[in-house]
């Protein structure tokens, strides 16, 4: 499989989809820098969503952007406001080509001095020789754990083990950045194949390791599959390669599984999400866990922060990355009071902090309303 270097066109500029009451995720710009598809993530998890995104490229090369520095600068200079900065696919995967891309992009952010958020599997730590990346204050990482070091072994085998990214979270809180574990996907009843009626007490075994690196907070989900396919998968759906894996370990598993995960519509997307009253049940527990170690909790989407969420969270994602507003010197200050989560935070307002009341809204932005 090689990797090809290939040109993204027009804007980067584009929010999450999300235009749900119920959204939970703030006003992000969000940035990639390989396209979504199969081919373009060495990781390979089982569980991607990317895979079977409807807009996804399936070229067996790896595609990775070569222009999106000159891309993002050319949106920065065009807006006088500017949302935090986040990602979907992986931007540190071990490809040169990618990494040298990823450098390069965050050089810019930080010239510009825009609030910048990495979610990875894989090691940051080829950002830390950027003249002054590390005490940055605008930026908070967030690595993926799905489970215990079997659990990674069957549904992200290529990407980093559990080892390496607990050592990870480990080393960016000792360099004082502000670091969460995405405990995303949570599989129970592949935990409940692996480990009997014991499956729990390997999650509360990890409550402690994950406290133990200094990462500050966790965000949980329980998966949302889909059972449409699309290439190069075949007739293997999401939910059908979870299933399979599960099968493959106990097959009383698999029929709760069938019968626990059911079709819902809202949130982030329609698909097929672990029951409500189980999630509910699972949540509050694994949330009693990690306040307990002296952590916040949230869950990604699937409840409401009322339901689920540590109490005083901003967002979902617990740190501060707020809107922030152009100087005459072209670089950006972030805006006092203002949390991001515009829909949420701003909805009693009449002018809110960012003097952009179109802002307050589940809705995506749009780029007029930053110019």
């Amino acid at each position: 499989m090689a990797v090809r270097l290939v040109n993204k066109k027009g804007s980067t500029l584009h929010d999450f989809p999300y235009a749900s009451p119920g959204r939970k995720c703030p006003h992000f710009w969000i940035i990639n820098v390989t396209p979504p598809g199969p081919a373009h993530c060495v990781h390979n998890c089982l569980y991607c969503y990317a895979r079977q995104a409807i807009y996804s490229n399936y070229t067996t090369d790896t595609l990775v952007y070569d222009n999106l520095p000159q891309l993002v600068a050319r949106d920065l200079e065009r807006i006088k406001l500017c949302p935090p900065i986040s990602n979907v696919s992986d931007p540190c995967q071990p490809i040169p080509e990618l990494k040298s891309e990823v450098k390069h992009l965050i050089k810019v952010l930080l010239d510009y001095n825009v609030g910048f958020a990495i979610t990875t599997k894989g090691d940051p730590s080829f950002l830390f020789d950027l003249p002054g990346f590390i005490p940055y204050p605008h930026k908070f990482i967030g690595i993926t754990i799905e489970g215990t070091a079997d659990i990674l072994n069957l549904l992200s085998p290529a990407a980093p083990p559990f080892p390496k990214r607990i050592e990870t979270v480990r080393r960016l809180s000792e360099l004082g950045i502000n670091t969460l574990i995405r405990f995303d996907p949570v599989f129970a009843h592949l935990f409940q194949a692996l480990y009997s009626e014991h499956w729990f007490e390997q999650i509360e075994q990890l409550i402690p390791t994950f406290a133990g690196t200094g990462a500050k907070h966790i965000v949980c989900g329980t998966g949302r599959l889909s059972k449409k396919t699309y290439p190069p998968d075949g007739n293997t759906s999401l939910w059908q390669r979870v299933s399979n894996v599960i099968q493959r370990h106990s097959t009383q598993a698999a029929r709760h599984f069938a019968r626990e995960y059911v079709y819902e519509r809202g949130g982030a997307s329609q698909g097929y999400l672990l029951r409500k009253d189980l999630r509910l049940k699972f949540h509050q527990r694994l949330k009693r866990l990690v306040e307990a170690q002296g952590m916040t909790y949230a869950t990604c989407q699937e409840l409401s922060a009322a339901e689920s969420d540590s109490a005083g969270l901003v967002h979902c994602e617990r740190f501060l990355l707020p809107f922030s507003r152009k100087q005459e010197d072209g670089r950006f200050q972030p805006i006092a009071g203002c949390t991001a989560n515009c829909h949420v935070a701003c909805r009693e307002f009449l002018l809110p902090p960012c003097h952009q009341p179109k802002l307050v809204s589940p809705h995506p932005f749009k780029m007029s309303y930053l110019r």
